[in-house]
């Protein structure tokens, strides 16, 4: 998650490559000329700055190096050209460049590029932190555990989002850690001695959630017996977290973006508004541009809460940071002296573990309760189900079943396939919807896969 320039003059190219660095994650700031750059250079610091060689016929991609270099504070610069030659890779280097790209460069390249970079500049932006930790900022870090280069620079971004007061919408699987990232947000902000209030949005129900969330007044409905302050009010000065977010109904949805443009709330069957003062952080394990694609959320709720995206990995994409939260969670369930073989560490670090964190916690309690002494060996691992009925996706278990990529991937579009069926009762067209695909789609995939095709 970094902060990333780019400069390029056409305009066809600068949107195709703006919209593929932020599918990595990444805040882009895009200039058509080295005059809007040169503004944006003196104006703030970033991570990575990518620019074209040749813009107007001169090749002032070389100007954007010199000046990046005497205005920025270890930033990588990546020169992008279709005009490659050795004189003027050479020229780029020596004026401070990081790496050379030639044009037309593919996602993937672009994706790999860009992390090299950022890897190359991260000692000097770790030691920095390191350096300007408070105490409060020290604890903050500990409840976000991971070395690996990922955690590293989502804990930058999310110090970052900490200084302003803008909305943060959190996204990631089931047990990434969403509410951890939220909590490091606020106890990392000015708000850290207010309140903290987390919500569940899947959690209230669909006729209480006004009241719940903004309150209401004695006599409001019926069964209102009292006047009751609502979760909102209740985190004034401090923040309040909507966790599942995209599980809130429609017409709440309504009510919270009126609150989040006037800061003004009002108790359900009162006609007095009341102001407050909250940072809203707002997480979801779904996709909510899907979601507004197909109605299920409101486009305008999307882009306020969408103010500094941050994605939570998953622990497969993290595994290097498996062994430090194995010892965290054994030293909250006050097992802070109980050893892991390293056989056993391992092993816990190549499961599929397809809950994350809250899976692994899941099969150490397990593992403490099987074993006989203070350890923790490979043979207490033998008995290990995934908590999800999911195809494993892991190299070991292709290899140990025989089955080529073809037929894992055949065996994963199945799976889901049949669980989208049942869960839709049969019916061909809502079990399409769920997978957020069209009726002539599921219905080819089921001939293929020689499934029967239901009732539409």
């Amino acid at each position: 998650m970094a902060d990333i320039l780019l400069v390029e003059d056409e305009a066809s190219v600068r949107n195709i490559l703006t919209m593929s660095i932020q599918s990595f994650g990444h805040d882009v700031v895009a200039c058509a000329n080295p005059h809007e750059a040169e503004i944006q250079l003196s104006s703030r610091q970033f991570e990575v700055v990518i620019t074209d060689l040749r813009m107007d016929g001169v090749d002032a991609g070389l100007d954007i190096v010199r000046y990046a270099k005497s205005n920025q504070d270890n930033t990588s610069i990546l020169l992008l050209t279709a005009y490659a030659s050795a004189e003027t890779a050479v020229q780029a280097m020596r004026e401070g460049a990081f790496d050379y790209i030639t044009k037309p460069v593919s996602r993937t390249e672009l994706g790999e590029i860009i992390e090299h970079a950022l890897l190359a500049r991260a000692p000097l932006k770790n030691n920095k932190i390191r350096q300007n930790e408070t105490p409060q900022h020290q604890n903050s870090y500990g409840k976000l555990i991971g070395h690996s280069m990922m955690m590293q620079r989502i804990r930058e971004r999310l110090e970052r989002a900490s200084k302003k007061n803008f909305t943060v919408l959190i996204s990631g699987e089931s047990g990434t850690g969403k509410e951890l990232a939220a909590r490091f947000v606020h106890d990392s902000s000015t708000r850290a001695n207010k309140p903290f209030i987390p919500v569940h949005c899947g959690a209230i129900p669909e006729n209480l959630f006004e009241s719940e969330l903004f309150g209401h007044i004695k006599g409001a409905f019926t069964g209102a017996d009292q006047n009751k302050t609502g979760l909102m009010a209740s985190a004034d000065g401090g923040t309040l977290f909507l966790d599942e977010i995209g599980e809130m109904p429609l017409h709440a949805q309504v009510k919270l973006l009126r609150v989040l443009q006037d800061m003004k709330v009002r108790p359900v069957g009162s006609t007095k508004e009341t102001q407050v003062d909250v940072r809203i952080i707002a997480a979801t394990n779904r996709d909510l541009a899907e979601e507004v694609k197909h109605g299920h959320f409101r486009e305008d709720l999307f882009y306020r809460l969408n103010v500094i995206p941050v994605h939570m990995p998953a622990l497969r994409q993290r595994r290097e940071d498996i062994p430090d939260i194995v010892l965290s969670i054994l030293k909250r369930l006050s097992y802070p002296n109980i050893t892991v073989s390293k056989q056993c560490m391992d092993k816990l670090s190549h499961l599929p573990l397809a809950g994350n964190v809250r899976e692994l916690e899941n099969t150490l309690q397990r593992l403490l309760a099987l074993s006989d002494d203070n350890s923790l060996d490979i043979d207490l691992l033998e008995e290990y189900k995934p908590t999800s009925n999911q195809t494993s996706l892991s190299l070991e278990h292709m290899q140990k079943k025989g089955l080529s990529l073809d037929e894992q991937l055949e065996n994963i579009e199945k799976t889901l396939l049949e669980e989208a069926l049942r869960q839709a009762k049969g019916n061909a067209t809502q079990a399409a919807k769920l997978l957020g695909i069209g009726f002539r789609s599921i219905r080819y995939r089921l001939e293929k896969l020689g499934l029967k095709v239901p009732k539409i």
